[in-house]
């Protein structure tokens, strides 16, 4: 009787065969504890189903999409994320557009001066070391 009752999920969930689940069938018939266990197994899937919706509240959301009624989306979100992406775009112009030249030029200067103070300490460096070598 154990091997028989180790085969309820297996009926439950339509898994076995059209012979054996009449079989399984006549061993509920007799066995509580399969009852009990097919009755609970029900009562959880039904559980889980969840409740429809209802009906007025289909009909006024199948209604309000019909007539063509904006929401709160249509009305604010959409403006205002049309108003950043256009200040986005004439940020990035400015930043990237016709000024770009003036940021170049004093990024060339900077490096001008950059370099000179390279050359200049790299030139220190050679007389200090030559002086060490020296001593030594």
């Amino acid at each position: 009787m154990k091997n028989e009752c180790e085969n309820i999920l297996l009926y439950f969930y339509g898994e076995l065969e059209p012979q054996q689940a009449a079989a399984f069938q006549e061993h509920v018939a007799q066995c509580p504890h399969c009852r009990r266990e097919m009755a609970f197994l029900q009562q959880t899937q039904q559980a889980l189903v969840p409740p429809a919706a209802p009906q007025t509240l289909v009909e006024g959301v199948l209604a309000g999409a019909a007539a063509g009624k904006q929401g709160w989306w249509s009305r604010i979100v959409k403006p205002a994320l049309a108003a950043a992406l256009v200040l986005g775009a004439g940020v990035l112009f400015f930043f990237t557009g016709p000024y770009r030249s003036r940021y170049q030029d004093d990024g060339a200067e900077l490096m001008a001066y950059i370099s000179a103070e390279a050359d200049e300490e790299y030139n220190n460096f050679v007389a200090d070391f030559e002086a060490f070598e020296e001593k030594f």
